[in-house]
């Protein structure tokens, strides 16, 4: 085992100390002055505003669906709407249901995901701070 680091050692004799020069540390200090921080951080946020958009499209259209695809009653039931015909539409999710295992796997995995963007905030808020 010793006998793996004798040419190691013998190179290291070989090529010696090298000497830093008098001024070293006033050179870098002068090279990490000149770089500027003119670039401020500049805010993007994760989610563009088209992303936003289509998001706040697709939650619209998913609450506005709602109410015409439950088999309740609704306000507009008092309308004669019988142009659209909507009884020949079955709901598709009539009878779905939620196990409790599956319910309670969503609520777990909802405070994981709070918990963890918490922490990632944090974390970069301390990285970022100045």
């Amino acid at each position: 085992m010793e006998e793996q680091y004798n040419d190691i050692k013998k190179l290291v004799r070989e090529a010696g100390v090298e000497d830093l020069s008098v001024d070293f540390l006033q050179n870098v200090m002068n090279e990490v002055q000149n770089t500027s921080i003119d670039q401020s951080l500049v805010y993007q946020p994760l989610i563009s505003r088209k992303a936003w958009m289509i998001i706040s499209l697709i939650v619209t259209g998913v609450l506005v669906s709602l109410p015409f695809l439950s088999e309740g009653t609704w306000v507009l039931s008092k309308f004669d709407l019988s142009l659209f015909s909507l009884n020949d539409f079955k709901n598709p999710f009539s009878g779905f249901r939620f196990h409790t295992t599956t319910t309670y796997g969503i609520i777990f995995l909802a405070i994981l995901f709070l918990v963890q963007i918490t922490v990632i905030k944090r974390r970069i808020d301390k990285t970022y701070s100045v």
